[in-house]
């Protein structure tokens, strides 16, 4: 049996640090990544993505991906919104794979089949959340993951334009498009309406219940 070596947890380390120890490879610093990490990384995932995703997978995917690039990491500080950055381009590639999914008709939405979607504790917001997932599939991948990040995650906007590695001008622009074609759908849909207080904030249809409910179908509690 493998074992993990972990770097001592009464000595803070701080992101600069750790960035600079997985570049060079130390075996403890995968560990230390996995732990700060891994429930940033996996939030994103299943917030972007919606209840169906296989997120564990995706996660592994995200790290591999992080251990491969970190050394190209020129400031090392800026290791959150590099790990950021790396979800959102694993995000970005499961849903270009959805897409060929349904080109090719091995799934009629593109995700695949997720048997941990049974049991649900409040079926009628599950039903809401899968629907608001499909009205996301609607809007292009950039403003997809802007409006996950924005509204869902709760980024700032600067924050939002970082991670996606676009000026603030055009993170904007994302986001209005993106907010006014949720808004557009949501209002005439006799599920998600009822979710929706102000016609003018389109993640109130998360705000009742709904974003507990995008966290209890991804685990499939």
């Amino acid at each position: 049996m493998a074992v993990v070596r972990r770097l001592p947890s009464n000595v803070p380390i701080d992101d600069g640090a750790l960035a600079r120890l997985a570049a060079e490879k130390d075996p403890r610093a995968a560990a230390a990544l996995w732990d700060r990490y891994a429930t940033l990384v996996r939030g994103i995932l299943r917030r972007t993505l919606g209840p169906s995703a296989d997120v564990e997978d995706l996660v592994q995917d995200a790290f591999i991906g992080l251990f491969r690039t970190l050394p190209g990491l020129r400031d090392p500080d800026a290791l959150r919104s590099f790990v950021v950055g790396t979800a959102l381009r694993v995000a970005r590639s499961e849903l270009r794979r959805r897409r060929v999914r349904r080109w090719l008709s091995l799934t009629s939405s593109g995700a695949m089949p997720d048997a941990a979607q049974e049991g649900a504790s409040d079926p009628e917001a599950r039903r809401a959340v899968k629907r608001l997932y499909e009205v996301l599939d609607k809007i292009d991948d950039r403003g997809r993951m802007a409006f996950v990040l924005r509204y869902i995650e709760g980024y700032e906007l600067t924050e939002v334009a970082e991670a996606l590695g676009c000026s603030l001008a055009t993170t904007k622009r994302l986001l209005v498009k993106a907010q006014e074609r949720v808004n557009a759908i949501v209002r005439r849909d006799p599920l998600l309406a009822p979710y929706v207080n102000d016609a003018g904030a389109a993640n109130d249809a998360l705000n009742e219940g709904g974003e507990e409910e995008v966290e209890d179908v991804a685990q499939g509690d």
